[in-house]
């Protein structure tokens, strides 16, 4: 009877497949050394290649340019924390929280490129773009989930400005991370989420924003 050959097989047996996996591997890691030495701009496919010991067109195989290189290579580093409904809005909130953080800034290596990655969007729309969907939505749209689920327990406000509290949440956590050593904390996340609940930002009010879709769903 024939062996099976899976993936593990072929990985185990030193096959093409292994060979494809080390290749990528080395080609990330040798785009965040560089993004971390030279920062975005200065950059090149060329420099990973070379860097990585692979030829031009392997990158080009498996990304089309630069962006999505880059943006791989970050999402490889990013921490995943699941989120589980417990039936505990604080808890599900405090979940929310540390995969934030662990996200973004569980990594070193992420910790020191990010704040560079985010200055060179200003003069590149088209990374911006790309970064925003396809590294910062996925994880927003996870947390909004978990606030539009307070919401409908009663836990939040109907007018919860959930967009506001998500981007308060960033905007503490990379102060933190960028001017001071060691971030947050559990405790510090734990007073970050009992703020929001014992006073969330609300539309039409002085500590939320109008909606500008005049909806007030905040999403």
């Amino acid at each position: 009877m024939g062996t099976k050959r899976t993936l593990q097989n072929v990985v185990d047996a030193g096959g093409p497949h292994r060979r494809d996996l080390e290749a990528r591997r080395r080609i990330l890691a040798s785009t965040l050394e560089l993004l971390e030495k030279r920062g975005y701009a200065r950059l090149t496919i060329e420099q990973v290649a070379v860097s990585a010991k692979v030829g031009k067109a392997t990158l080009y195989r498996s990304w089309p340019n630069k962006a999505a290189l880059v943006l791989d290579a970050v999402r490889s580093r990013l921490k995943e924390v699941p989120t589980v409904e417990t039936g505990n809005t604080r808890d599900e909130l405090l979940s929310v929280a540390k995969e934030a953080l662990a996200s973004f800034f569980g990594s070193p290596q992420v910790q020191a490129i990010l704040p560079a990655l985010v200055a060179d969007t200003a003069q590149n729309p088209e990374l911006r773009r790309q970064l925003r969907e396809e590294v910062i939505e996925p994880r927003r749209a996870r947390s909004r989930t978990v606030m539009e689920r307070a919401i409908s327990r009663g836990d939040l406000p109907e007018d919860t400005d959930i967009s506001l509290t998500l981007e308060m949440w960033a905007g503490a956590m990379m102060f933190r991370s960028v001017f001071y050593d060691g971030g947050y904390d559990d405790d510090a996340l734990a007073r970050l989420v009992d703020a929001t609940l014992a006073a969330p930002p609300r539309f039409g009010t002085a500590e939320g924003t109008e909606p500008v879709d005049g909806t007030g769903d905040g999403a």
